[in-house]
Order: C-alpha cells, then sequence, then structure tokens
C-alpha cells in the first residue's frame, strides 16, 4: 500500500489490552459481577467480544433490565483488584519511548471513563508520553464511529492521513477506518482474530515494534 515506507506525523492507541493488559481484570470483573444475576461463571469467549466497548454496552448484552446495578458493581470491583491484575503488554513503554524521542505525537482513544484512564496511565507513569486523551466523556458517539479518533487527530493537529491507529478489538480498527487512518490490529490481543475479518484491518503487528517500526517507515 501507498502508506508503507513512509514515515507517520501521529499514533493513536487504545488503552485496554493494547497497552494495559488488562484482559484478566475485565474477564474477572465481569464474572464477579454476573454470577449473582446469571448463577454461573460467564466464560471469557462470552467477555471478549465486548472489549474495547463502553461498559454499560458490554453489561447490558448480560442483564439489560439490571445495567446501573450491574456498572456500580463492576467499578468497585475493578477499582479495589487494579493494582493486582493489570500489567503492561510486552515491549510498550520502550515503544512509547521511540517514538515519543523521535517525535511523533501520540494520543489515547479508550472507552473507558477519564478517572480510571487516567489512574492506569499514572499507575505505569505512561502519561507524559501522550498530547491527547479522549475518554468515554469525550464524545457523544464512542468506537466504532469515528469522533473520538477524529477529536483525538484535532487535538494533535495531525491530518489523519498522517496518522495510524492501534487497537486490540474490531471496535477500534472500524473507527480507524472510519476516521481514514490506517488502522493496525494489535497481534497481541486476546480477541480471537477472526473477529477481525470483517473490519479488515490494514496491518498487523505482532508486536509493539512492528508499530514502532510501521510509525517510522521502517516496516
Amino acid at each position: 500500500m501507498s502508506w508503507k515506507g513512509r514515515r507517520f506525523k501521529g499514533v493513536l492507541f487504545d488503552l485496554d489490552g493494547t497497552l494495559l493488559d488488562t484482559s484478566d481484570l475485565v474477564i474477572r470483573s465481569f464474572q464477579y459481577t454476573l454470577y449473582p444475576y446469571l448463577g454461573r461463571i460467564v466464560a471469557p469467549e462470552e467477555v471478549y467480544p465486548y472489549f474495547g466497548v463502553p461498559l454499560r454496552e458490554g453489561l447490558k448484552a448480560f442483564v439489560p433490565e439490571k445495567v446501573e446495578e450491574l456498572v456500580e458493581v463492576y467499578r468497585l470491583y475493578s477499582q479495589e483488584h487494579f493494582d493486582e491484575l493489570v500489567r503492561l503488554c510486552p515491549g510498550v513503554r520502550e515503544g512509547l519511548k521511540e517514538l515519543y524521542q523521535a517525535g511523533i505525537r501520540m494520543g489515547i482513544v479508550t472507552s473507558r471513563v477519564r478517572e480510571t484512564t487516567l489512574y492506569g496511565l499514572r499507575l505505569f507513569e505512561l502519561e507524559d508520553f501522550f498530547q491527547a486523551i479522549i475518554t468515554m466523556e469525550d464524545v457523544n458517539n464512542h468506537k466504532p464511529g469515528p469522533e473520538p479518533v477524529l477529536k483525538c487527530l484535532e487535538i494533535l493537529g495531525v491530518p489523519s492521513g498522517d496518522a495510524l491507529m492501534v487497537g486490540d478489538s474490531p471496535h477500534d480498527i472500524a473507527a480507524a477506518r472510519a476516521a481514514g487512518v490506517v488502522a493496525v490490529a494489535a497481534g497481541w490481543s486476546y480477541v480471537p482474530r477472526q473477529r477481525f475479518i470483517d473490519v479488515e484491518p490494514d496491518f498487523w503487528a505482532e508486536s509493539m515494534a512492528e508499530v514502532v517500526a510501521l510509525a517510522l517507515g521502517a516496516s
């Protein structure tokens, strides 16, 4: 493709599953929250489709009439176990540092609320790498629509044609494509690759090193 071999001005990242490995936290939070209502422990495969979507939407798929109760329980459990269950995805710090030192402008586009987004970034000392952070509260229509991606690009001052976005869910890829940026699937995602077929990512990155190479035109 024409974008290969050229340097990008901006890189956007999803947070959960892309920079921070929150898979255990998300799955256990779903399991703990839903068990009293369903009378069973949901399997990880039942939770994967809701990676990268707003929390209410995910919980509504299981017990639509109790969403507000579920959200409260989920957030309390998640907050109490965040430090214990969350870790950095491999190579993230090194990759972000290299992009930052190369002058690439970077942003976060996440379905998380701002409070927990900032908590996670600060916990792992990542916040200073990013010039824009778009969370659930910042837009009216979130991923898979283009609004959060376009808003992030506007803050960064980077045209869509000069940016790529890295995400671990089909919603990330769909949002990137809708916004006209190069859509990069995080190959380290726990989401089965089969689910990405319909959204057709432009590039599969198996590691953060591959993201860096792509962004700097070395891929």
